[in-house]
């Protein structure tokens, strides 16, 4: 089963692993900045509602879907999403990790801010908008039929999940640990989809 989801998979362990070393070899405020020095207006908007994706769309979606009796893929993402949840609200309650914005500012350093985006001051690891869209996206790929609409849902999670970045809501270490989740959980859920003949 997971053969089939090599246009999913394989990309996501490359980007992964790729970020995983940036994030051994670099300095975690530093690389922050790095990644963060991109603001333009047009980004600004883009990525303050692109960044719903790991919010309440999953949610909206399956619910649309439920409308249009796709149950089958409706549930996934559903079942997705509540895993990825249990998995992440109880790390970010007992790490209790200081999010970009709390340590930029007591350091002393000014990083762009996008207006009327709310900064977070803690729970910051894992990253739990991240993680539900990478639930999301990789629930969505599992339905698609060719190989460029499940590398294109990878392209999407991708995306919000450097938005969490983009607007010093996370760490790199967040979104990697949270695209981690999100991936896992739908692994998790596959063999019981499976039985269930969901997929």
């Amino acid at each position: 089963m997971l053969k089939s989801e090599k246009y999913f998979l394989i990309p996501f362990a490359v980007v992964w692993t790729l970020g995983l070393v940036l994030w051994a070899i670099t300095d975690k405020i530093g690389f922050h900045l790095v990644l963060n020095a991109f603001h333009t207006p047009i980004l600004d908007v883009f990525f303050k509602y692109f960044t719903y994706i790991g919010a309440w769309v999953p949610c909206a979606v399956a619910v649309v879907l439920l409308m249009f009796k796709r149950w089958k893929i409706a549930s996934m993402i559903l079942a997705g999403q509540l895993v990825a949840t249990l998995i992440t609200t109880p790390l970010k309650r007992i790490i209790r990790a200081s999010r970009p914005s709390a340590i930029l500012s007591e350091l002393g350093i000014n990083f762009p801010t996008v207006e009327g985006v709310d900064l977070h001051s803690t729970l910051s690891f894992p990253s739990g908008h991240t993680s539900a869209a990478f639930a999301f996206c990789f629930a969505v790929s599992l339905f698609c039929p060719r190989w460029w609409q499940k590398v294109l849902c990878l392209f999407v999670a991708i995306l919000c999940g450097y938005s969490r970045i983009y607007l010093s809501q996370h760490f790199l270490e967040d979104v990697l640990a949270g695209s981690l989740i999100g991936v896992a959980s739908i692994i998790f859920l596959m063999p019981l989809s499976k039985k269930l003949k969901v997929l």
